[in-house]
């Protein structure tokens, strides 16, 4: 395809940029030091993506509020944010090394600044005894029980005054402009929005007056041609994802409307900013903001930055508009370019997963892009749980600064056991190190338990990332590396061929032994997958035992593309324990029966999917399942509220008794078990115990049950280090 009005370049105000590809704004927690100076971490991540031809690159959230929201600070005044709110000259050094480096590819950048974090910041100040604040009485986000007091008018006009002393100080370490941070629910969007903003009195009781106090400010410090970029969303979107009801009930039957959020933008123009970058939702439908793997491409561009884009028109106001959202898919992107709903298209994740996006489009290699899955795990929830960001198909990500390809001065032979993504991403690093290779796989395509993912059509994302690896294993295949498919290895075709072993034979499967079980039909989920999803004709009502993301993830789907009368049972307290909170509030959203994967109000679920946590099924009888629940057991359909990490002490949590339970006998014709499994680590002892003296490593859902993130960083690590 003609992909070049995708590399034209264009304007954010003063600023020429070279091309219409942005990298969105994704927080580079622990990417700094404590005192909030970039590390070479930092520096080397946004550095890899200019190399690979991104016209504009946007910082992760700096916070201005340090000292003033306790939500955006640690101990003893350190961070885990990037700092940039004072002049010191020790975190300015880091700022300067990380712009100048950056630009030396012809690739510009601003930084993202924000007010903070407010409602949806971490609770754990107020259990050390500190006041959470926000624009008015709140409920924290991740605690309900805490309340947030309203911040007064001073301490709001101090934020406005460190936006402006942040700004100029970026201004002065080389950045080429500022992005403001004003959607998705943190504080500057809880200042200037009515779900969060109550205020009767005082100077911001106008929503919009702290949006305008502080690109004037900065206007005022930096200078008219100092880019500004407003990220807003026109709409929260909280009556369109829950209905009037809960809307109501829940969230006082506020939010901004598109009207507002249009009307906004206007004002904001008018006050200066250059530039808006547009989507919709916040950290109560999380998925919108950062929608998961199930969505279509681009599943708001058209209604969002479209939108926009056609009132500037009428309003005659000539500011680029920028869509996000989804579009790692080339042809996706100059779709919005072509059609014009935007004038730039944002990329977070996919460049993330492939920082040479913008190369390979632009010389069509579009099949070598490694593509994004979706899990959102490495990017997002690493960090929550106090990592950094990474990518769960790039172990490069986030670790720029210290893992390198060298090549080997003493070549091997190495065998790897299992294809999937674990045994691929060893097989490629061991072969770009000059070691000859042999990939042994026992069916007859690369991918492992990615394939029985992708079985399910709200996996598009990861049968693409499928689609992409085959294709880059093919182009190794012909240059050298060996892969012999349809080979199941043991011990005797090791003996002395090879100097290297890794095991990344998979998984096995684990099913409970339930009284009755024989007596009714059952699969196992994995078997049941790798089947093409195949049921008898006559199964009409299906139970899943597993509230885990697979066993939700395919009892939606049976739901969703084969009209199936579907329950969940699972044995915590919650559904999807640990899964990330964009993707679990979506699946939680989908299977309730509120919104799409499509986004088409055909496609929501007619019979949302009944489910039973805290339960067990004791037995199966006559074509009914017996189940024990407890009578105390949570509604697991509240997406807007996330699961707090378990390091995270909430002393709100109420403790069910174990012993308050009752039976419930649900009719089935059909049971799926997605109930996990053991690792298959067979192999890999034999080979110990008979070859002491070779290398032999084991990988992936071989050594424990892994996701795909756990699997291709362990086998990064081992191609390194051979």
């Amino acid at each position: 395809m003609d992909y070049s009005k995708l590399f034209e370049p264009k304007n954010i105000g003063k600023v020429k940029i070279k091309n219409r590809i942005i990298m969105a704004p994704m927080g580079n927690i622990n990417m700094a030091d404590p005192t909030g100076r970039p590390l070479p971490k930092m520096i080397d991540y946004f550095t890899e993506r200019a190399k690979g031809g991104t016209g504009l690159l946007i910082t992760g959230l700096i916070p201005v509020s340090q000292g003033i929201d306790p939500t955006v600070s640690e101990d003893s005044d350190t961070t885990y944010f990037p700092r940039i709110d004072s002049s010191s000259r020790t975190r300015m050094a880091g700022w300067r090394d990380l712009a100048a480096s950056v630009q030396s590819y012809d690739s510009k950048i601003f930084i993202q600044l924000t007010a903070g974090l407010g409602r949806v910041g971490s609770p754990e100040p107020a259990l050390k005894g500190k006041v959470l604040k926000s624009a008015s009485w709140n409920k924290n986000f991740y605690v309900p029980q805490l309340p947030h007091l309203p911040y007064s008018d001073r301490a709001v006009k101090k934020i406005v005054k460190s936006f402006g002393q942040s700004a100029i100080n970026a201004k002065v370490a080389g950045f080429d402009g500022v992005q403001l941070h004003g959607h998705e629910g943190y504080l500057m969007d809880q200042l200037t929005s009515a779900p969060w903003n109550r205020r009767n009195f005082g100077r911001y009781k106008n929503k919009f007056q702290f949006a305008i106090d502080v690109v004037e400010e900065i206007k005022s410090r930096c200078g008219k041609d100092f880019p500004i970029i407003y990220r807003i969303d026109l709409t929260q979107a909280l009556e369109e994802s829950y209905g009037k009801e809960v809307f109501r009930k829940n969230f006082k039957g506020m939010e901004r409307t598109m009207e507002e959020g249009l009307e906004f933008c206007r004002t904001l123009a008018q006050a200066g900013v250059d530039a808006f970058d547009v989507d919709k939702g916040c950290y109560d439908n999380w998925f919108w903001p950062h929608p998961p793997g199930y969505f279509k491409d681009a599943p708001y561009v058209e209604e969002i930055s479209g939108a926009l884009k056609e009132y500037f028109k009428k309003e005659n106001i000539d500011i680029p508009v920028i869509a996000v959202g989804k579009m790692g898919n080339p042809d996706v992107a100059l779709e919005v370019i072509e059609e014009g709903l935007a004038d730039f298209v944002m990329l977070g994740r996919p460049l993330l997963a492939d920082p040479y996006w913008p190369t390979k489009v632009k010389e069509d290699r579009v099949k070598e892009i490694t593509h994004c899955i979706g899990d959102q795990e490495g990017c997002i929830q690493s960090f929550i749980l106090g990592g950094h960001p990474c990518c769960a198909v790039n172990p490069y990500t986030g670790f720029e600064d210290t893992k390198k390809i060298i090549k080997t001065e003493n070549s091997k032979n190495v065998a790897i056991i299992g294809a999937g993504p674990g045994g691929c991403e060893a097989a490629k690093t061991l072969f770009e190190r000059g070691h000859n290779v042999t990939l042994f796989e026992k069916t007859n395509r690369i991918g492992g338990q990615l394939i029985a993912a992708s079985e399910m059509k709200i996996k598009h994302d990861v049968l693409k990332h499928i689609e992409n690896l085959q294709y880059q294993m093919d182009l190794l295949e012909k240059m050298g590396l060996n892969i012999e498919y349809n080979k199941e290895i043991n011990k005797d075709d090791i003996d002395g061929r090879y100097d290297v072993v890794i095991c990344s034979n998979g998984i096995k499967p684990f099913i409970p032994n339930i009284e009755g079980k024989d007596s009714i039909r059952h699969v196992e989920s994995r078997d049941f997958l790798y089947n093409h999803m195949k049921l008898p004709r006559d199964v009409k009502k299906v139970i899943v035992i597993g509230g885990g993301v697979v066993g939700c993830e395919l009892a939606y789907s049976l739901a969703y593309e084969k009209n199936l009368d579907v329950t969940v049972i699972e044995m915590l307290p919650h559904l999807m324990t640990g899964v990330v909170h964009a993707n679990r509030a979506m699946l939680l959203w989908m299977m309730m029966g509120n919104g799409s994967p499509t986004g088409k109000s055909e496609d929501i679920l007619k019979n949302p999917i009944k489910t039973y946590t805290s339960s067990i099924v004791t037995k199966f009888e006559d074509s009914k399942a017996y189940i024990k629940a407890n009578r105390e057991r949570l509604n697991p359909y509240i997406p807007w509220i996330t699961l707090v990490p378990e390091n995270i002490h909430n002393p709100f949590d109420k403790k069910l008794d174990p012993n308050n339970t009752e039976e419930i006998i649900i009719d089935t014709d059909y049971v799926i078990f997605a109930t996990g499994g053991k690792a298959d680590d067979s192999l890999y002892y034999e080979l110990l115990k008979d070859f002491p003296s070779k290398e032999i490593y084991c990988i992936g859902d071989a050594k424990q049950p892994a996701r795909a993130w756990e699997s291709i960083t362990a086998a990064n690590e081992i191609g390194r280090f051979i």
